[in-house]
This record gives structure tokens, C-alpha cells and sequence, in this order.
């Protein structure tokens, strides 16, 4: 048994399937995953957690129905009956109520819980914030915000206060944007096909809607057709255009 553990938060979208994945070659740790039920539009995504944490070989993969709490962030969109303050200026519309915060401390309780029980000496909650484009973003994804909790999980552990463990909030993408994400997942490896961002949560991505849409940018600006596309009930004029423009496997191989 290793010295570390690491619970990845697992959405089963881009960005957090590629730190599973990072995770997986960059720490020397046994490595959990956790996903959360929140009484979001989108639950689609839960069955690409599934798969996503099967195929990347984590030790225990959590499924934790918290939607008996929806009523707690009625004031975004994603959640079902969800009505999102208007006048939110800069914060994103797509931005759920303190649901970081929520994940991080219910996480925080089963990796302490595993420190205790399996005697690791370090504790490691993964999560895949980071910057976006445009600038609106989410307060729940700055880096003074992290740290405040991370201070706050190891004030309040017993196993940091009994000297047997230290706990750290691991988030290597932040500051970073989606296209960085996707060009190291491409490198790592990653299964995109098995991922899933729509916000509409039916048996196909709209390409619509914002999360589509920044995923479909994502990679066409890491220059690389999204595995998906297929799928797509319709797709942007800029992604058909830039689709049409790329050179086929054939051409692409004839220039080598």
C-alpha cells in the first residue's frame, strides 16, 4: 500500500476526467474517485463517471446521491426547478451555490476516514477548476478560495491534529483554460469518448448549450476533432467550417 491516497472529484466530464488521469501517472497515490448526485439537469453524466473511473482502475469509486439538498442551490440553472439570479454580473449563469465547497467537505469526511482506517501518511483531494474564457467565471474556482479550505480540512482533522497525516487540495489546472486541459488529455490518453458535458442530459449532446459549446471549442482550438461529434444533434457553423477545413487522414499522411 502506498503512502498516499487521492480522491479525484469525478464529474464523468472533459476536465475532470483528465485529472483522473493525470493523477494517475503524476501521484504516488492509490487513487478514489467520488462523484456527486446533485439534483442537476445533466445527470447523463453519472453513467461516464461510472465508466471513466472503471477504466482508469480506481480502488473504490463513490456515488453519493446528495439531490435531497437541491433545494440549497435552486438559485442555478443546472439544478431541476432551478431559477438563476438575473443580474449577476460577474459570475457565470451556469454557476451552482457554494456545490465546491459542498463537494470538498463531503469528500474531506471519506478521505479522513481513510487516513484513519488505512494509516496513509498524506490525503489528496483532486479537483479539475480552473480559468475561463470568457473572464465570468466562478468564485468557488479561485486559488485563495482553495486554500481557504484547505486550511480549514486540515484545522478541523483529526488525523493532521494527532500528527498522523497531512491533507492537500491538488488542482493543476487552475489557471489554466479548457483547451490546456484537452491538449494534455489528448497527451495522457484520455477516453473522451466515454466523457459527457451537456447540460440537457438526453441520449445526445445538443451542441448548444454553453457547456457543449465550450467543449466543442476546446477542441478545435487543441486541434483535434472532439471523439462525440458524431453524436451532436447539431453542431456551430464554426465548428462545421473548421471541420470541413481539416485536412483528411489520407492528405494529412501524404504531407509526412
Amino acid at each position: 500500500m502506498r503512502e498516499s491516497i487521492c480522491i479525484v472529484l469525478l464529474s464523468g466530464g472533459v476536465d475532470s476526467a483528465t485529472l483522473l488521469w493525470k493523477a494517475r501517472k503524476e501521484l504516488d497515490a492509490d487513487i478514489y474517485a467520488i462523484t456527486f448526485i446533485y439534483g442537476q439537469r445533466h445527470s447523463r453524466e453519472i453513467e461516464s463517471a461510472r465508466k471513466l473511473a472503471q477504466l482508469a482502475g480506481a480502488l473504490e469509486h463513490r456515488i453519493v446521491d446528495i439531490s435531497y439538498i437541491s433545494w440549497a442551490f435552486r438559485s442555478s440553472r443546472l439544478v431541476q426547478g432551478g431559477t438563476p439570479v438575473q443580474d449577476l454580473t460577474r459570475v457565470s449563469i451556469d454557476y451552482v451555490p457554494q456545490r465546491n465547497l459542498v463537494f470538498l467537505s463531503i469528500a474531506s469526511a471519506w478521505l479522513e476516514s481513510l487516513l484513519l482506517e488505512r494509516r496513509y501518511r498524506r490525503g489528496i483531494l483532486a479537483i479539475a477548476v480552473h480559468r475561463y474564457d470568457p473572464e465570468t467565471g466562478y468564485p468557488d474556482t479561485r486559488p485563495e478560495f482553495l486554500d481557504a479550505v484547505e486550511k480549514a480540512i486540515n484545522l478541523g482533522s483529526a488525523a493532521v491534529y494527532e500528527g498522523r497525516a497531512q491533507v492537500s487540495i491538488w488542482a493543476p489546472f487552475a489557471g489554466r483554460t479548457k483547451i490546456d486541459i484537452v491538449r494534455e488529455g489528448l497527451a495522457l490518453g484520455v477516453p473522451y469518448e466515454h466523457t459527457w458535458s451537456c447540460y440537457r442530459g438526453e441520449d445526445r449532446p445538443c451542441g448548444e448549450c454553453l457547456s457543449c459549446t465550450l467543449r466543442l471549442r476546446a477542441f478545435m482550438e487543441a486541434g483535434s476533432p472532439d471523439p462525440l461529434t458524431p453524436m451532436y444533434r447539431s453542431l456551430p457553423d464554426w465548428y462545421r467550417e473548421w471541420l470541413e477545413r481539416r485536412p483528411s487522414r489520407s492528405e494529412s499522411s501524404l504531407s509526412t
